[in-house]
């Protein structure tokens, strides 16, 4: 699935999960992509993921040789201990279409890629990051944006969400996290 102009970052997103899948590196789609997925559509010139992988394993070393193969440009920055991400690979093809891959997110737990969502997009198999991983990781990141998400979210699609595993997924990034998650509840759902 190749893009084919800029403004397709979608596209090329798919063609990094190729690269995932190939290297066996559990993902689950985050960003505006989830959002839309939950029913809260906003525009965004990236596409977002976290993947798993342990940045002492080869697993990095071979998804930037794979990438640089596609001829997409790759920066991969890591975060300070300030940081609540562990590093960020940039992804861009000569469209400037961009996918950040997002490693080591500071209280999120693995069992989040096992409970990432099976979706078809444009015909291929993707996964979503799960509604109460999406929520905890928008909460965690508290700004205005990520805020506006959650309460989308909650409007849109409340009824489906877990609010024990949201209170759960939550708790794993921290005490100021789940009062305001506990404040949004109160609000909002």
């Amino acid at each position: 699935m190749k893009a084919k102009g800029s403004g397709q970052s979608s596209l090329l997103l798919l063609d990094v999960i190729i690269v995932l899948d190939k290297l066996d590196i559990p993902y689950a789609i985050v960003g505006a992509m989830a959002a839309s997925f939950y029913g809260v559509v906003r525009a965004s010139m990236d596409a977002d993921a976290v993947i798993s992988v342990d940045e002492s394993q080869p697993h990095v070393k071979d998804l930037l040789s794979e990438c640089k193969k596609r001829r997409w440009k790759v920066i991969h920055r890591r975060g300070d201990e300030a940081d609540p991400i562990g590093a960020v690979i940039n992804i861009q093809d000569h469209y400037n279409n961009r996918v950040d891959l997002l490693i080591g997110i500071r209280g999120m737990k693995p069992d989040v890629f096992s409970r990432a969502r099976v979706s078809s997009f444009l015909g291929s198999q993707i996964r979503i990051i799960a509604i109460e991983d999406f929520i905890a990781m928008k909460i965690f990141a508290g700004g205005q944006l990520d805020i506006q998400d959650v309460i989308g979210v909650f409007k849109v699609s409340g009824e489906k969400i877990d609010r024990v595993l949201l209170k759960k997924a939550v708790a794993h990034y921290g005490k100021k996290a789940s009062a305001a998650l506990n404040s949004l509840l109160h609000d909002f759902l």
